[in-house]
């Protein structure tokens, strides 16, 4: 017992000295406590556990801050031990204590209610049911409770206690619910915070089920402070009690936060930021509303952003910058309020970022970059304007010492609540700012901003800022290789951008950071475009004191340091150059002064208005050096070197009179040897011939082609050859080609050839002879010509095209492209150059059919068909239509699958204006699945007229792609051709069974106006059967004939015989009047011949599908 009420007093005792170090040192406004951003978990006080000397406590102890799942709740345990004080005894709370209003926000009231007051007190004792010594532990646990009661007078945490037993015990003890009621009862406790713990294998079961009744029991007690505050805030007049309004919602969000409803919190937390910009900013309480509106906007945007509302956190913060961006009170120093801006930003790039990370989806337009770039701009800001207070010596006096009269006149002047400031309070921010680094929190702010301007590429210019940025921030810190490495990675960029500005203020840093570190390349550089009149330098004896420093270094002397640098800078340099500098060899710097705005520049270019040049023909080169040079510059050695292309092999070097141009500063015996290199962009061309560049070139303009076009030598050369000549597909054509030389010297290695493009594109074929084209690609190589002689050379021309109905239409327009090469040997000023020349020549040509086909079926009435019936007589017409070129068809063979049938037409001639046709008759034995072809046609044919014997060409046709299908039952009529009113004529109808079942069928015929008929009227089951009916017609004209229905018992046959069944039998006769000239045997003789007429067939099997038939009709004879 003595020892427990040890450990309250030492607790009392910390919590005193806790808060009288936070009053009296006060806090800096720029920081955020970390109690802000910390997580808000419930607090839950463990006592009784002795870990260090029981093993049962120990294990209990690491089941419960061991493996903290997300899945767990989220609860802070905190282990109360002889050792350990972290326990805050509460004091009670006077009455009058809420009357008199001092502040918002107690300082350490976050960290008291997170560390120091437990929502739920544990108190873990080892007894057991059945302990022998039940009597003496019950006093013990009611002496240990009361004692915890009277320490929290005034607070109100839940007081548990747990049981630690040895076993376990069934909830149908009677012994053990006696006991525990009787435990209940004299430590005055709930039977629901009283919990058993056995000691099993199945501990952490039991800790986590544990754990979710200390997590109940939390929420209610934060639930019990929610609805105090809530009474308190009702009772407020928000006109009168501004602050304490704050400090209630601020209070409430806080304990929603505990309670894990973010909700809740958010909704709080604006209240109290919306009553807080109503407060009044009179300058003693400026500094207390940044604050506690700093505290509140941290709070209210990392919520937004908790739930995913990106665009309301960014406008808030842009709304709390604007209203406090200048709110400044005399109590502040200058620096302090520039220290809160760049916090604010800070911890808003932070919440975005972790945002980003978890998933939000950014644009460069808006992303975390911006504000690290705003807090880093801040904290540039806030160091500039430390370094000017820190100048001002009197008032920095003066402030100091009536600090010191405050401190030793009224040491009773405490800072109790967040953000309130006093007159000490501005020299005591003054001593810490000194001890501030500064440059450090800058350069890791534009740090993180450089990793998020990394990721979007459209913000090359602001990532380019930024590297200035840090790199004078890494000179303030003394880290020069990193400031010289900035530097020049972002000078490069701002050149090409032309941002002079910030180019002429990298310039002088890095020169500083060049000569500490003693780097010659880079020192002679920077030298070299400081003195660009531009934005270099501009003080003259500055100009010559870097010229001087670059004449210095060629001689092998160390050049000498920048005014107003540090004595222990400068001695460094000087060690580090002089190392360099005693070295042996020579140290040779190359310099791309191309790349630089150097104060010495090199410009020259080509002589030729339009930037192009002619093999074999002088070109002139102008150079031209122009230097902003204080003083005279004496250069050793100045040489160009051309490249032909982009083959560095192909390059030679003038040492004076550019792709490159080099010039030489030292001698090549100095310890530094400087080379200036400028890259005049390469033409690029197959090479040029340089002459006549001694003499006096002519005035220089201003502005001067650095590349140059060289074109090949023209041609002169005569192609003559046919164009807009006809190709008959398939035919081989005889073309010429002749070739005369108009040079003035000889040619040789003359060849013509012709693209492969468009041979492959339109399918055309080269031969040398008749007999062979195999489409080998065309080259003729001639003999070398004097001038004006003439070659010829001829070859065949063969277009092979697929021909079918699609394709038989067209007419293809190709081209040949002819590619002539010769090389000719020409005289330039005194020297043979060879050359070689290139002519080009599109020959045009149409290719045409020699004649098309058409073809068709149709029925043996005259109708065509796409689709075929099985055993029904069709035919197949075939016309054959003549081109515009006459073609003499020797020719035509028409095959039917394996059979054939030909028909020669004798040697006849097709144009434009003729035509042929063929007829035959088919009749399909066997359906197929796909579409086939019926027939095709080869014709035997060559051009009409030809002068030169020709081979016969020989071409195919497909006739007809149809499909064949059956039908059950075929019917076809014979009719007379026409009939006679009241005159009776015979009509036979034939209905034939394709199929090898029994069809049954009913056969009507439609009633009629026009006749009247009779004749059989049942149809027996036969494979064939005839109706004849005699026909009286009654009226005259074209009339319809009665029309035979066929039906059948199942629908699919009965559609099929509508469809097909008929497409033979005659619809309509010609029925003319009575003619009273005509005897009536006559007219029973006309159609008695025209009923008994019939169809001689002659019947060719063609491969088991079709048969080939002529047909002639053929009246039978008859005797009168």
């Amino acid at each position: 017992m003595l020892l427990f009420l040890f450990e309250m007093m030492a607790v009392l005792l910390a919590d005193c000295f806790f808060s009288v170090q936070h009053f009296f040192h006060g806090m800096d406004i720029s920081e955020l406590p970390p109690e802000l951003s910390c997580p808000t978990l419930q607090l839950i006080v463990l006592l009784g556990l002795d870990v260090r000397n029981n093993l049962a406590h120990k294990n209990i102890w690491e089941a419960l801050i061991m493996n903290r799942r997300p899945d767990r709740p989220p609860l802070n345990f905190q282990l109360v031990s002889g050792d350990s004080h972290d326990l805050t005894t509460m004091r009670t709370k006077e009455p009058s204590q809420e009357a008199a209003v001092k502040g918002i926000l107690k300082i350490d009231w976050m960290a008291k209610h997170l560390h120091r007051v437990p929502a739920v007190l544990v108190l873990f004792v080892d007894l057991d049911w059945n302990s022998p010594f039940w009597n003496e532990k019950l006093s013990e646990c009611a002496s240990k409770i009361q004692s915890i009661r009277h320490s929290f007078y005034g607070r109100n945490p839940y007081l548990a206690l747990v049981l630690v037993q040895s076993f376990v015990t069934l909830p149908t003890d009677e012994l053990a619910t006696q006991k525990a009621a009787e435990l209940c009862s004299s430590c005055e406790l709930s039977s629901k915070l009283l919990f058993i713990l056995p000691q099993s294998e199945h501990l952490f079961g039991y800790v986590v089920r544990l754990e979710f009744a200390f997590y109940d029991l939390a929420q209610n007690y934060y639930q019990n402070e929610l609805k105090l505050l809530k009474s308190k805030k009702e009772a407020l007049s928000r006109t009168v009690s501004q602050r304490l309004y704050v400090r209630y919602s601020f209070k409430q969000g806080f304990f929603s936060e505990l309670r894990q409803d973010a909700h809740s919190a958010l909704k709080y937390y604006k209240q109290a930021y919306q009553m807080l910009l109503e407060i009044e900013p009179v300058d003693a309480a400026v500094t207390e509303l940044k604050v506690i509106g700093g505290y509140l906007t941290y709070k209210i945007c990392r919520l937004y952003f908790k739930h995913n509302a990106s665009s309301e956190s960014m406008s808030h913060f842009q709304k709390h910058i604007e209203y406090f961006r200048n709110k400044t009170s005399k109590l502040e120093a200058e620096f302090e309020h520039s220290a809160w801006l760049s916090k604010q930003y800070s911890f808003f790039a932070e919440l975005f970022d972790a945002a980003v990370q978890s998933g939000l989806t950014t644009s460069s337009a808006e992303h975390p970059g911006f504000y690290y770039q705003t807090a880093a701009d801040y904290m540039i800001r806030r160091q500039h304007e430390f370094e000017l207070s820190s100048k001002d010596g009197e008032n920095e006096t003066r402030r100091v010492g009536e600090a010191e009269e405050q401190i030793s006149t009224a040491t009773t002047t405490v800072v109790g609540y967040c953000g309130q400031r006093t007159d000490w309070s501005l020299s005591s921010a003054i001593d810490s700012e000194g001890r501030f680094d500064h440059s450090s929190a800058a350069v890791g702010l534009l740090c993180n901003a450089m990793t998020h301007f990394k990721n979007y590429p459209r913000s090359v210019r602001s990532r380019h800022c930024l590297l200035v940025r840090l790199g004078m921030q890494y000179v303030r810190q003394g880290r020069l290789e990193q400031a010289l490495q900035a530097f020049l990675q972002a000078l490069g960029p701002l050149r090409r951008a032309r941002w002079t500005s910030l180019v002429g203020a990298c310039l002088a840093p890095a020169l500083r950071c060049a000569h500490a570190l003693a780097r010659p390349k880079e020192y002679v550089a920077l030298v070299l475009e400081l003195l660009n009149v531009e934005y270099g330098v501009g003080e003259p004896a500055r100009r010559v004191q870097l010229q001087r420093n670059l004449l210095a270094l060629s001689s092998g002397a160390v050049p000498e340091p920048d005014e107003g640098t540090d004595r222990a800078e400068s001695d460094a340099a000087l060690m580090a150059w002089q190392r360099l500098l005693l070295d042996s060899t020579t140290t040779f710097v190359p310099v791309a002064a191309g790349d630089i705005n150097a104060g010495l520049t090199v410009t020259g270019g080509f002589c030729s208005p339009e930037g192009m040049a002619v093999v074999a023909a002088p070109t002139t080169f102008q150079l031209r050096l122009k230097s902003d040079l204080p003083e005279p510059l004496q250069l050793t050695k100045v040489s160009v070197q051309f490249v032909a292309g982009n083959d560095p092999a192909q390059s030679w070097t003038l040492d004076t009179p550019a792709t490159s141009i080099t010039l030489h500063i030292g001698q090549s015996t100095s310890k530094v040897y400087i080379t200036l290199m400028w890259d005049v962009q390469s033409v690029s061309t197959v090479g040029f011939c340089v002459s006549n560049l001694g003499r006096k070139a002519a005035k220089l303009p201003v502005e001067l082609p650095k590349r140059i076009k060289v074109l090949p030598k023209p041609p002169k050369l005569a192609i003559v050859c046919d164009d807009g000549f006809a190709v008959l597909i398939g035919e081989k054509y005889l073309y010429r080609v002749t070739v005369e030389n108009l040079e003035n010297a000889p040619i040789s290695k003359l060849k013509v050839f012709e693209s492969a493009n468009s041979r492959c594109q339109h399918g055309i074929k080269f031969g040398y002879n008749i007999e062979q084209c195999d489409g080998a690609a065309l080259s003729l190589e001639l003999d070398s010509l004097m001038p004006n002689s003439k070659a010829s050379s001829v070859f065949y021309i063969t277009m092979e095209k697929t021909v079918d109905n699609v394709s038989m239409h067209m007419q293809v327009d190709p081209c040949l492209l002819f590619v002539i090469t010769y090389e000719v040997t020409l005289n330039v000023e005194n020297m043979d150059m060879s050359c070689n020349c290139t002519l080009d020549r599109t020959v045009s040509f149409s290719s045409i059919m020699p004649f098309v086909v058409e073809s068709y079926m149709c029925t043996t009435m005259g109708q065509r068909v796409n689709e075929l019936v099985v055993k029904e007589d069709v035919l197949l017409w075939m016309h054959v239509r003549g081109v515009s070129v006459p073609t003499l068809i020797c020719s035509c063979t028409l095959h039917l699958l394996n059979s054939f049938f030909v028909n020669r037409t004798g040697n006849t001639v097709i144009d434009s204006d003729t035509s042929l046709s063929e007829i035959c008759s088919v009749r399909p034995v066997g359906a197929t699945m796909e579409p086939v072809s019926i027939a095709h046609a080869t014709f035997c044919w060559k051009r009409w007229n030809e002068t030169s014997s020709s081979e016969m060409i020989s071409t195919s046709f497909s006739l007809c792609n149809v499909n064949i299908v059956s039908c059950p039952v075929i019917v076809s009529c014979v009719v007379p051709s026409f009939g006679v009113m009241y005159r009776p004529f015979v009509v036979k109808y034939t209905i034939e069974n394709t199929t090898e079942k029994t069809v049954q069928l009913e056969a009507t015929f439609e009633s009629s106006e026009r006749f009247m008929f009779s004749g059989m009227k049942k149809l027996t089951r036969l494979s064939k059967l005839e109706i004849i009916l005699n026909v009286l017609p009654l009226i005259d004209g074209f009339s319809t004939l009665p029309r035979l229905q066929l039906l059948s018992s199942s629908e699919a046959v009965t559609s099929s015989l509508k469809q097909y069944s008929q497409r033979n039998v005659p619809l309509t006769i010609l029925i003319t009047p009575k003619d009273s000239t005509v005897s009536s045997s006559q007219d029973s003789k006309i159609a008695l011949q025209d009923a008994e007429s019939y169809c001689s067939v002659q019947m060719v099997c063609a491969y088991g599908c079709f048969v080939n038939a002529t047909v002639s009709f053929q009246p039978k004879k008859t005797s009168h």
